[in-house]
């Protein structure tokens, strides 16, 4: 008897059901929802004349972030039933431009006993949220609950409105979220009417709109690169040279090459110190751990001795 494949089996059966999903359904009729806002123009303007996406989308960090919503909205309001919780109340809100633009969607959690409105988001830990803060499209669809929100009744438009993004570390390394709040700013409306303006615009006339994303970006997130930027010339913006993303990433890295640096430095003139001590001074513990010789791809990789350097755990 031969074994089926199970894993690829699965792995279909979750493609499938992710597919079947009203925010897959709703992005192959060409709907644009609040989290499509504030990325990509261009993205934007191929779901809304309704363009098949081209290549496979990387499904499974989705998969894990929708999983880790329904586990925390489930917690939260076993633990606070007044509040509203996108998965479990089903709660829908449409917000109404000025112009005219309706953009719907699902709001996360909804606290009306204080005017807030937090939207749940997963992330490969938090180092690039704490340096850059909320990201335009994050905020744009925050913005968009709240305003719909208010449109609804469901929040009082008379006092002040909070609204927050609520970051999880998918990867588990970060154990607690960090929240991210301000004021609703009704100036933002603006912003975000044009930003729509523009992909309206594009589909309109025919035209692409703004592609707002570096290429090499592009190429590893999103499903319409090949049908976005199959055709273009290589050269074609290679790099976004003014995106403040490509920027901020690559002072990251210089910033992370140099802390390696001095880290090494610093193990190298701690370290003669601490050779043959095994102790602790009271807050850290100290224990010289022997690596015992192996042999790897036919040569011998020599024994050494591991310093670790530890946090002592509080009883």
């Amino acid at each position: 008897m031969t074994t089926p494949d199970y894993a690829a089996l699965i792995a279909a059966d979750l493609r499938a059901y992710d597919n079947a999903s009203e925010r897959s359904q709703q992005s192959m009729n060409g709907i644009l929802g609040p989290s499509d806002i504030g990325f990509c123009r261009q993205k934007a303007a191929l779901v809304t004349k309704g363009i098949d996406p081209s290549d496979q989308k990387k499904m499974w960090a989705a998969q894990v972030g929708t999983a880790i919503h329904n586990y925390v909205e489930a917690a939260l309001k076993n633990a606070h039933p007044d509040w509203l919780m996108g998965s479990i109340d089903k709660i829908t809100v449409t917000a109404t431009l000025p112009d005219g633009a309706s953009i719907s969607g699902h709001p996360d959690i909804i606290i009306p006993s204080e005017n807030t409105i937090l939207d749940i988001k997963t992330v490969d830990g938090f180092e690039w949220i704490r340096r850059n803060g909320t990201s335009d499209s994050h905020k744009y669809q925050r913005h968009l609950y709240a305003l719909g929100a208010m449109q609804n009744g469901i929040l009082d438009d008379s006092k002040p409105v909070y609204v927050g993004n609520l970051y999880f570390d998918r990867s588990g390394s970060e154990q607690d979220p960090i929240l991210h709040i301000e004021e609703y700013d009704p100036d933002l409306t603006a912003v975000i009417e044009s930003w729509i303006s523009d992909v309206s615009y594009a589909v309109m006339h025919d035209e692409d709109a703004s592609r707002d994303i570096a290429p090499s970006v592009c190429a590893q997130i999103c499903e319409f690169y090949t049908a976005c930027r199959g055709n273009l010339p290589v050269h074609e913006g290679q790099e976004f040279t003014e995106d403040p993303q490509i920027k901020t990433a690559i002072q990251m890295m210089i910033e992370a090459k140099e802390a390696e640096a001095r880290a090494k430095r610093l193990k190298s003139a701690a370290r003669p110190t601490l050779v043959g001590f095994n102790g602790t001074d009271g807050e850290y513990q100290v224990r010289w751990v022997e690596i015992q010789p192996t042999y790897v791809e036919g040569f011998q990789r020599a024994g050494s001795m591991r310093l670790d350097v530890v946090p002592l755990k509080r009883g």
